[in-house]
């Protein structure tokens, strides 16, 4: 299967690949983020289509094989509360779907060696969309 493109603000790239720098060991999920953010289509913060996965974005995934649409909101390691619906960009699922858009999915290696099989059925907040480039 193709990767999908991805789209990431410069804002969002600038953060991750300052977080990833720091840390002292990466794991798998991590040096896959970073191969994404390689080939991630990079535009300004007001340039981010409204239908793509951006940092803390809330957002209508479908995680096969599962059928049913679960709402998240993607977060910085720094911000992961282990709210509900929470996900951290660092772990599996969270990595997956930055940068994606609505309608799209993506294959991604889990630590178990399986791949997740992830799609994105809505955006339903993203802070570029209503103006706030925080």
């Amino acid at each position: 299967m193709d990767k999908p493109t991805i789209i990431v603000s410069a804002q969002d790239l600038n953060r991750l690949e300052t977080m990833l720098e720091h840390q002292s060991k990466l794991t798998p999920t991590m040096e896959h983020l970073e191969d994404e953010l390689a080939r991630a289509n990079v535009v300004a913060p007001q340039d981010v289509p409204a239908n793509v996965v951006t940092m803390n974005a809330r957002v209508l995934v479908i995680i096969a094989p599962e059928t049913t649409a679960t709402e998240i909101t993607l977060v910085y390691p720094h911000d992961f509360r282990g709210d509900k619906g929470q996900v951290n960009v660092l772990a599996p699922v969270g990595a997956a779907i930055l940068g994606l858009s609505e309608g799209q999915e993506i294959e991604w290696p889990q630590p178990d060696g399986h791949l997740m099989k992830v799609k994105i059925e809505r955006v339903l907040y993203q802070p570029e969309r209503e103006g706030n480039y925080l």
